[in-house]
């Protein structure tokens, strides 16, 4: 009866789960505190809205950041031009003392970038496969927990995979028919995911370059055809250039002026010093936790390591059967998420599977397809193993809630923080759920390894606390350790083989030591 539903209402179905989807991460915002990224964002997204300029920080674009904005903005919160970045961002979000108040209204301003990447999922893989094929992919990908912890939260990650999964569809319509309208369109979706995060300037070309190869090798064209095809779409390609430059210029506000990199005045100097601050973020690396190795210039094998950790089983395994099933529209989604995992993997940034969040829309495409074509398939025994792995990915998050955002698969373990730390398990985002336990215990002081100042800044209740000394002996009494800042400094040295005494949320430890 369900299944019936479903096939004479797709677009509903999908509808319904991007929904439910959106009822979690709702229920997440009262029970998580703003995480490390979250103030400066706001702030300035708000000097954006407010002031007119763009000077905070130039490292990341302003789409999310503006969005995010409008949401506090809305809620009633005010730039006070303080010129520190992070500090403005506690200010905006204790603004009036309603600090849960403005936080929800920030993330709720997010929300419209999970409808969008999941509306790409469903477009693409009706596109290739067909409406239920669609629903089943929606399925998928609304109930990954890494997707429903980012898209909870006002940062640029979220905004990343929305737009620069919106751009490689875009590109394969255009591709099929470069129209004036769809040149345009391409070119607009483009420049949100640049605006979104600058590392879409390396994974979009990437992408497109992987599935142009992609599709040359299913068709084995002769060169003069290729070279037709190329020509024949110089000039769409160039009303798409002109799109991308007036959506991006639209962005920065037509400004011109002079770089401190470069000789001369440029077109939104602000994009450019960002571009260039980025490149210098990776040359100088940046401190990284993996399997129990800390370094500054990353791993290889990061998003490999992190990929199969951070994605629930089920989805692993319904990707993997799509190539073992022979299912050709596979190719180029998958072609997709690749060209992202290989291209991350030579940066030196390595903080969290955010980064390489677009992954998982080709990701979902696959699985949803594979799995649709299994459940169509009359072999009981396939069918029911498919149900069993399409169910295991729906629940696979509903354990973990709220904690999208720290949860790991079953080959993590118990103790996911000897393998990751950082924005995978600690970004600070458990230290509202800390101070009420400590509430509940009449703690009145304890000693801290701390991560998240901010959440006191914002002008929070919280109980008294003494930085946590670095060596092999704890002091007496309550101690609390968040994972970031341990694994990445190595202090202190007891918490090795001391056992917490119980966890809060996915990021803080909680020792209790006797006099």
């Amino acid at each position: 009866m369900l299944w019936r539903k479903v096939r004479e209402h797709p677009h509903l179905a999908a509808a319904v789960l991007v929904l439910i989807a959106s009822i979690r991460i709702v229920a997440t915002y009262k029970i998580l505190n703003h995480t490390i990224d979250e103030p400066a964002h706001l702030a300035a997204g708000m000097e954006w809205i407010q002031g007119g300029t763009y000077t905070y920080e130039d490292q990341h674009p302003p789409l999310a950041r503006v969005l995010a904005a409008t949401g506090l903005y809305l809620a009633g919160s005010r730039w006070s031009r303080n010129p520190d970045m992070y500090l403005e961002g506690y200010q905006l979000l204790g603004y009036d003392h309603r600090y849960t108040h403005n936080l929800f209204y920030s993330r709720a301003a997010m929300l419209p970038l999970l409808w969008i990447a999941s509306a790409v999922v469903y477009l693409w893989t009706r596109r290739i496969a067909g409406a239920l094929d669609g629903v089943v992919a929606v399925l998928i990908f609304t109930t990954i927990p890494p997707i429903l912890g980012h898209a909870g939260l006002a940062t640029t990650d979220m905004a990343l995979t929305a737009f620069t999964s919106a751009a490689a569809l875009a590109a394969l319509y255009w591709a099929e028919k470069p129209s004036w309208g769809r040149s345009a369109f391409f070119g607009a979706t483009v420049g949100l995911a640049v605006l979104s995060k600058f590392s879409a300037l390396l994974f979009l070309p990437s992408a497109l370059l992987v599935i142009y190869a992609v599709n040359l090798a299913e068709r084995r064209p002769r060169f003069w055809p290729v070279l037709s095809e190329v020509t024949a779409r110089l000039i769409p390609a160039a009303i798409s250039l002109v799109a991308i430059a007036c959506v991006i210029g639209a962005a920065y506000r037509f400004t011109y002026g002079a770089s401190p990199f470069f000789p001369l005045p440029l077109p939104c100097p602000a994009f450019f010093n960002g571009i260039h601050a980025v490149w210098e973020h990776n040359k100088e690396g940046h401190p990284a936790w993996l399997l129990g190795e800390r370094r500054q210039h990353g791993f290889w094998y990061y998003y490999l390591v992190v990929t199969a950790v951070k994605t629930p089983l089920a989805l692993l395994l319904l990707t993997i059967l799509a190539p073992f099933l022979r299912i050709r529209q596979t190719a180029i989604p998958l072609a997709f998420a690749g060209a992202i995992l290989f291209v991350a993997s030579f940066g030196s940034i390595n903080i969290g599977i955010r980064h390489i969040l677009p992954i998982y829309t080709g990701l979902s495409v696959c699985a949803g397809i594979a799995a649709a074509r299994l459940l169509r398939d009359r072999r009981t025994a396939r069918t029911i193993a498919v149900m069993f792995l399409v169910g295991w990915q729906a629940i696979s998050g509903l354990t973990d809630h709220p904690d999208y955002l720290a949860y790991t698969n079953e080959l993590a373990g118990p103790r996911p923080d000897r393998i990751l730390a950082d924005s995978d398990l600690d970004w600070g985002q458990d230290m509202k759920r800390l101070a009420l336990r400590l509430h509940q215990l009449r703690v009145n002081e304890f000693t801290f390894k701390l991560f998240n100042l901010g959440y006191l800044a914002a002008g929070n209740d919280f109980p008294g606390f003494v930085p946590m000394p670095d060596g092999n002996r704890p002091r007496p009494g309550w101690n609390a350790i968040s994972i970031t800042p341990w694994r990445i400094t190595g202090e202190p040295r007891w918490a090795e083989t001391a056992t917490p005494k119980e966890r809060i949320g996915g990021s803080i430890l909680l020792y209790y030591f006797p006099e």
